[in-house]
């Protein structure tokens, strides 16, 4: 007979818990308004702080909205998500996915471009070094992708010479990196990316700004279109 350790649960998980069952049980939707905090607070009998880090975790997944001034919200799911009804947080998810690589199309496009203008040799290294750790199959092996990945991309932002552009990839790169990982698990995907990463970087060796940010575009438009297929 096996015993398993057990281990203690934050108060803040629990709330989270609870939230993700309404939402599963379909008695909190899409749209619904959560009570006000302090009421929220003293029903479920634990402190403010720990009420606001459950809503921290479950607004970094995707799962609820603050409006300025109007209280929390579930979140709504985009007509582009994955809507099944079946399993309404993976929809939830799914749609906040969508929007960080939205806005990684916009601004990503933009450092590449820029990488492309300010990259020095140092700097090219560095980058080239970060792909040719994703391709190394001894990588492959440990379930290194995704780090070898974020790499590769935080290369980039640091060849802009801009420290806010480095934290801003990390940022989103942390937030998709359970995501990240499973596109590397369908088949040919990890060639057609690392071919991907190839264009952007030669495009920066060449230091052709314009080509930079299209080969950029069209790497994270096909990361969009496999994430959706998930």
């Amino acid at each position: 007979m096996e015993f398993r350790e057990i281990t203690p649960v934050r108060l803040y998980e629990s709330v989270i818990e609870q939230i993700m069952n309404l939402i599963k049980n379909n008695k909190l939707k899409p749209g619904d308004k959560l009570p006000p905090e302090r009421e929220l607070a003293e029903k479920l009998s634990i402190s403010r702080g720990s009420l606001r880090e459950a809503f921290r975790v479950l607004e970094s997944r995707g799962l609820i909205k603050s409006k300025p001034g109007g209280g929390r919200y579930i979140r709504e799911i985009r007509n582009n998500g994955h809507n099944n009804t079946e399993n309404i947080i993976l929809s939830l998810e799914k749609s906040s996915i969508l929007e960080l690589l939205e806005a990684r199309e916009m601004f990503e496009v933009k450092i590449a471009k820029i990488a492309a203008q300010k990259a020095t040799p140092e700097d090219i290294e560095l980058i080239e070094e970060a792909l040719n750790k994703i391709n190394e199959e001894e990588e492959l092996k440990h379930g290194k992708e995704t780090e070898s990945d974020t790499e590769f991309h935080l290369a980039i932002a640091s060849a802009s010479h801009n420290f806010v552009f480095v934290n801003i990839i990390k940022l989103h790169l942390d937030l998709l990196k359970e995501t990240r990982g499973k596109t590397w698990k369908i088949t040919g995907r990890r060639e057609k990316q690392y071919q991907e990463h190839q264009a952007i970087l030669q495009a920066i060796k060449e230091h052709d700004a314009k080509k930079a940010g299209e080969t950029m575009l069209k790497h994270l438009k096909n990361v969009r279109e496999v994430l959706v297929k998930i």
